[in-house]
């Protein structure tokens, strides 16, 4: 796995592709990912939650993977087929795949938000995406807030508001 070193490296190396390949590219599904990943992460520092489960820079938990697969998927069989496209070679476990396979944690994240019906928020507005982070990535009942996803985002893309 290349190492990530900017949230730009990995807007350009990872999520970008994956959603082209998916065939669910759009600017507002990017900058979502990325805001995401940027929070989740701690800036690219940890795949690995502290002291929990969840895994990969989007900070996936089992759960949460398990629920996609059990309670989606099974019933989108064009969005199995393109994440089975993801799936790293020699490893059957996906919860392993989350775990040393940013691809696969990119398209299991894009997949996740393709569940909600309302759509993506506008790519410009930052405070809505932030928003949409914090209501369907991180409960209700969750540390993060709407504002704490943008102004990591921020923080770690170097853009400006």
């Amino acid at each position: 796995m290349k190492p990530i070193t900017t949230a730009n490296d990995f807007l350009r190396d990872v999520i970008n592709p994956v959603l082209q390949e998916m065939d669910m590219w759009s600017r507002s599904a990017a900058k979502l990912l990325l805001m995401t990943a940027c929070h989740e992460s701690g800036g690219f520092l940890t795949r690995e939650q502290r002291g929990g489960p969840a895994l990969s820079f989007y900070q996936i938990e089992p759960k949460t993977l398990t629920d996609l697969y059990a309670n989606h998927l099974r019933f989108h069989e064009h969005k199995l087929r393109t994440l089975e496209r993801f799936e790293p070679e020699g490893i059957d476990d996906p919860v392993e795949a989350l775990r040393s396979c940013d691809r696969y944690a990119t398209a299991v994240a894009r997949l996740q938000f393709s569940r909600f019906a309302e759509p993506l928020p506008d790519a410009d507005d930052l405070q809505n995406l932030g928003r949409y982070c914090k209501t369907y990535w991180n409960t209700g009942l969750g540390a993060a807030t709407a504002e704490k996803y943008v102004k990591d985002y921020l923080h770690w893309t170097g853009a400006s508001a």
